[in-house]
């Protein structure tokens, strides 16, 4: 099982719903402009999950979708998933947490690296 189906499964087992910020996503990396309107209310459904695995599952969502996006969308999605991995990782309370949620940002950079 991927970190995606993972958290996923996490949330709901912790009473979360995950639909909301999944068709967010879908519907992101299904259009053809890039709409900061779209996000913001991506951010504010996606904020109110907490961070099981030390995951920000908008940002997984983020960057599943953006595989499925036009290279501008995907671009742009992973630049929103790296920011919303990033605050997670600036909200540790230890060391081992910092570096566990950093790894995730590590991942989108390269991503986004790759993307160019």
């Amino acid at each position: 099982m991927d970190t995606y189906d993972f958290t996923k499964e996490k949330l709901i087992a912790l009473g979360f719903e995950t639909n909301e910020v999944e068709d967010l996503a879908k519907t992101i990396s299904e259009s053809q402009v890039l709409n900061e309107e779209v996000f913001k209310q991506f951010n504010a459904i996606a904020d109110k999950l907490p961070w099981p695995q030390d995951h920000d599952f908008g940002a997984l969502a983020l960057q599943k979708w953006a595989a499925s996006a036009t290279k501008p969308v995907a671009r742009m999605m992973i630049e929103k998933a790296i920011q919303r991995a990033g605050y997670c990782a600036q909200c540790s309370t230890s060391g081992g947490e910092g570096l566990a949620r950093s790894e995730h940002v590590r991942e989108l950079e390269c991503e986004y690296r790759q993307r160019n």
